[in-house]
């Protein structure tokens, strides 16, 4: 800061820029969620209509029954019976020696569901061996009283994840998925490039409030700009009875005289009705302390007393609409029976810095 300048010029020109910066901020994030918007909804579209591609496929699979195909292998046998070639489907155009792997469709049987699926996968050859739908439902054996050419085996879920394959629609899917995650990293990035702005503005306002503070107490105007505006009648105050003593009670100002420093005041305690004359350098006019810091070390009155006791912070001062502001503190040898110390609210207006002396 230069030397002609003042604190508030000085923050006024550093915060310039910030409202322009934050808006552009927020409008390249409103941009990037708009996007990824987008992005998410054509990604949506893709993956369902891959998943029903792939369903159509499966369900359009030639199923049949096992007494469909049983009763078709009946009437077959017994036209080839009649024909004289036996070993030939009906609608095969193959003569009987002929190899039946490469005439028609495969069948590949679920012994469990006893249905005979109809599936454009290779066979096994087995020699003379047949698969029999009613024994294979039994136990799982097969009947070796009639032959066939092949046994036809249930497809893998390679074979079928290859049947169903679409690269094309799986390289646009994956290029949209890694589209959005950059999407969303840029976003956070501009989240935390914001508030950064924010904070280092915040901090340095923090900075330049304290070098102000140091400023004003060097020249004397912040003490009596505090007492001047504070010490008024009917004002809270800090009182210590007797000089040097450790303890501190709760005060209402009743009057002050400038010209001797003498403080005329009463005690906060309802069921007292005392009043007390006494020096600067045994009142502490409240009002002051409206900056603490978490761990802080002060003097507060504990709650339902007049009694002020040694305490430290436990959360910063909170203003809350309809009530004064307060702090959460633990108070000094004030755990329970099991040696826990719970934190008491005390009104930011009962609140003074730890006397001078008073900590050893």
């Amino acid at each position: 800061m230069h030397g002609s300048e003042t604190f508030l010029e000085n923050f006024i020109e550093n915060i310039g820029t910030l409202p322009q910066e934050i808006r552009r901020n927020l409008a390249h994030m409103r941009s990037l969620d708009q996007s990824f918007a987008c992005v998410v909804e054509e990604l949506r579209d893709c993956e369902e209509e891959y998943l029903k591609r792939a369903h159509d496929i499966i369900s359009n699979l030639d199923v049949q029954s096992s007494e469909e195909h049983t009763a078709k292998k009946q009437k077959t046998s017994e036209r080839d019976h009649v024909n004289g070639t036996e070993g030939v489907e009906e609608g095969d155009t193959s003569t009987a020696g002929e190899d039946k792997s490469q005439v028609g469709g495969h069948f590949w049987t679920d012994v469990k569901e006893g249905i005979v699926v109809e599936l454009p996968f290779s066979s096994r050859e087995t020699g003379d061996v047949e698969v029999d739908i009613d024994s294979a439902k039994n136990d799982g054996k097969s009947n070796s009283n009639k032959n066939v050419d092949t046994e036809l085996v249930i497809p893998t879920t390679e074979e079928l994840r290859l049947h169903i394959q679409d690269t094309d629609a799986l390289l646009k899917i994956a290029l949209l998925r890694k589209n959005a995650r950059e999407i969303v990293e840029e976003i956070i990035s501009n989240a935390c490039q914001t508030y950064a702005i924010v904070d280092d503005v915040i901090k340095k306002l923090d900075l330049d409030l304290e070098e102000f503070e140091a400023l004003l107490k060097s020249t004397g105007q912040y003490e009596t700009a505090l007492v001047t505006g504070i010490a008024q009648p009917n004002d809270l105050a800090a009182i210590q009875v007797t000089p040097n003593s450790p303890d501190w009670i709760l005060a209402k100002v009743i009057s002050h005289d400038s010209q001797t420093g003498m403080y005329n005041l009463s005690d906060e305690d309802i069921e007292s009705n005392k009043t007390f004359l006494l020096p600067e350098s045994q009142v502490v006019i409240l009002g002051g302390v409206d900056r603490l810091n978490r761990g802080d070390v002060i003097y507060g009155v504990y709650p339902d007393t007049t009694s002020f006791y040694q305490a430290t912070v436990v959360e910063i001062p909170k203003k809350i609409p309809g009530r004064d502001a307060f702090v959460l503190v633990h108070f000094k040898d004030d755990g329970d029976e099991h040696g826990i110390t719970h934190a008491k609210v005390v009104p930011m207006k009962h609140i003074m810095r730890v006397p001078y002396g008073a900590i050893k």
